[in-house]
């Protein structure tokens, strides 16, 4: 037998039995015990654990108000008529129909008010016969009042 293949049968012989030695094929290696957590683990955990318990309270926060609130609006609550639809569709994406039952102006503020609406508070503008449609509707069912500061604008309060 010559040297190199007696080398290359000593190679096979040490890698298959490193091989299954690892492999777990003559004794299985003892198990670890974990490394101690961090200092910066611990506190990792301590602030989800936190985090959890706020997001947990904000939840029931959430829950208990919404159960002490009035119910959903739905157009009825609008005195009827033509247009009644389209303006509790469109003014109640941004705010509640209060502040449309507490308000009277004439057919050129609410137009106005419109205006306002799209030029400051972001307002998708309306279609051009939708918008008459709503301030029809709007005239009508809440003409205008008095002179009040509310009446120039119904967004203040008193």
């Amino acid at each position: 037998m010559t040297l190199s293949r007696m080398v290359a049968g000593l190679l096979v012989l040490v890698t298959i039995t490193l091989g299954g030695q690892k492999a777990g094929w003559w004794a299985q290696p003892e198990p670890r015990e974990p490394h101690p957590p961090t200092p910066a683990a611990l506190a990792f955990a301590e602030a989800q654990r936190a985090e959890q318990a706020r997001v947990a309270a904000a939840r029931a926060e959430n829950e208990r108000l919404a159960a002490v609130q009035a119910p959903a609006e739905t157009e009825d609550i609008l005195p009827a008529g033509d247009g009644r639809e389209e303006t509790f569709t469109n003014c109640t994406a941004c705010h509640s129909t209060a502040i449309i039952r507490r308000s009277g102006l004439t057919r050129e503020r609410w137009d106005a008010l419109i205006d306002w609406m799209v030029e400051k508070q972001n307002m998708a503008p309306l279609q051009p016969e939708t918008r008459v449609l709503i301030v029809d509707y709007l005239a009508g069912a809440f003409p205008g009042r008095s002179t009040s500061p509310r009446a120039r604008n119904p967004f203040l309060t008193d």
